[in-house]
């Protein structure tokens, strides 16, 4: 499976990356929304972790150009996000985002996302 995901916090993509390790699926990491945008563009990916809150266009921007490009709406966008009071989770869930990971993600949290993706793309 290809995942890409895309957060601008530097430590927070090194960490997934050790997380990354431990599976066995394809990951690509950007911290910039227009890399991320330009690589959807050009390539297939099967799951997209999306960062909510990033200097300049935050995740529900980011989202919404996702959304617009050709396969964009097909994909599964997984938000991630340090805020989860119950008008943030409502608004997560109101828009065209999937699904949403609490931050800090641990290691085992993000290892069963996949997997429990996976299940439900096959299936």
């Amino acid at each position: 499976m290809r995942i890409l995901l895309l957060d601008d916090s530097v430590d927070n993509l090194n960490l997934l990356k050790i997380y990354a390790k431990k599976s066995q699926d394809d990951f690509t990491m950007v911290s910039k929304p227009d890399e991320a945008m330009s690589l959807l563009q050009q390539e297939c990916f099967d799951l997209f972790f999306l960062d909510i809150q990033m200097p300049g266009k935050d995740g529900f921007e980011v989202l919404e150009s996702v959304r617009d490009i050709k396969n964009g709406k097909e994909l599964f966008v997984c938000a991630l996000t340090a805020h989860t009071s119950k008008d943030e989770v409502e608004k997560i869930q109101k828009s065209s985002f999937d699904d949403y990971l609490k931050k800090p993600i641990l290691r085992e949290d993000f290892l069963n996302y996949i997997e429990k993706y996976s299940v439900k793309a096959a299936g």
